[in-house]
């Protein structure tokens, strides 16, 4: 159970700013959460600037704005999209005016108490829409891109998750290695968020070519950098607030009770499990683990080796601090 007293974990995803990659992020991350066996629902919140439904491929009809309004129930703007159960909003400027936010505690009461994980793709900035959204969640996930005006933003919508008492259960740091300030444990510490899931999306084509397909990388190209760093940060958020998904991911349907076990024919004994050849080698831990060259980390993030752009960020990372001090 939440500390909202529901079953499922609702997270706001925001941002500063607009333009930054957070609906992109809500929906790759719900994806990435489905495909590792979580029943997840995303809600686009962005009352002004609606998009989700366009990113996932769906056509609606039914929107949050008429739920808002009091015109449709919440059960009457869910969509089934790429695994996830999908609330979309509405790009009418009428029915934004219309909208009552008063109402969205009721949609998440709905939508928390029949899935793992509630999205809220939260619009961008500062006003009573995004308050609200942070309001009915359990935790914020931050998300910028690696410059400073976005990081400005960032740290402002971080302060007014602290004054509704919400953490911040992550930052999410979008098209890292496209010249911007790569940093990404130094801009961590400048927003406060070291304690919380830090994950740096690296820039990749694949994720314009996903957003003009109207499909989340992660499902359109799952092996490329952006698609596997969603998967981190979907593994990543679940192991920091303990989430166990209710149904086996893709692929790992077998139940202990239905996997091979091998039996000897004279004895009809089971095999015990192999012991260590020697003292020195460890049992398998438990759990997942992930496998990543330090390579590929320093790819992903925009970090090289080379003495000049190590200077550069060097002294990007004081401004930055200099900003947040």
């Amino acid at each position: 159970m939440t500390e909202a007293g529901g079953e499922g974990f609702v997270f706001a995803v925001a941002s500063g700013k607009g333009g930054v990659g957070k609906s992109t992020t809500t929906a790759n991350l719900g994806v990435a959460l489905a495909d590792d066996g979580f029943d997840v629902a995303v809600v686009d919140v962005d009352l002004g600037m609606a998009n989700l439904a366009g990113l996932l491929g769906v056509d609606e009809d039914v929107t949050l704005h008429d739920v808002l309004a009091g015109d449709a129930s919440p059960s009457e703007a869910t969509y089934d999209a790429h695994g996830v159960t999908l609330v979309p909003g509405s790009t009418d400027l009428e029915q934004f005016a219309e909208a009552d936010a008063k109402a969205l505690h009721r949609v998440v009461t709905h939508l928390r108490a029949d899935h793992d994980v509630v999205l809220l793709d939260a619009g961008a900035g500062l006003s009573y829409d995004i308050a609200m959204a942070m309001s009915v969640a359990d935790g914020v996930l931050l998300v910028t891109t690696a410059e400073l005006n976005s990081l400005t933003d960032a740290t402002k919508t971080g302060k007014l998750v602290s004054k509704l008492e919400k953490p911040v259960v992550g930052a999410v740091f979008t098209r890292t290695g496209d010249g911007g300030f790569d940093d990404v444990e130094g801009i961590a510490a400048a927003l406060g968020t070291t304690d919380a899931v830090t994950v740096s999306v690296p820039h990749d084509d694949a994720v314009k070519l996903a957003v003009r397909k109207s499909r989340p990388v992660v499902d359109l190209k799952p092996e490329s950098p952006a698609a596997r760093a969603y998967g981190r940060l979907a593994a990543s958020l679940a192991d920091s607030v303990g989430m166990e998904p209710s149904t086996p991911a893709a692929g790992e349907e077998e139940t202990e009770e239905d996997a091979f076990e091998w039996v000897d024919p004279d004895t009809g004994e089971a095999d015990e499990p192999a012991e260590p050849e020697t003292a020195d080698e460890e049992p398998a831990a438990d759990g997942p683990v992930y496998e990543i060259s330090i390579e590929e980390l320093m790819a992903e993030a925009g970090v090289d080796s080379d003495d000049e752009a190590a200077e550069r960020r060097v002294k990007l990372f004081d401004r930055v601090k200099s900003k947040f001090s």
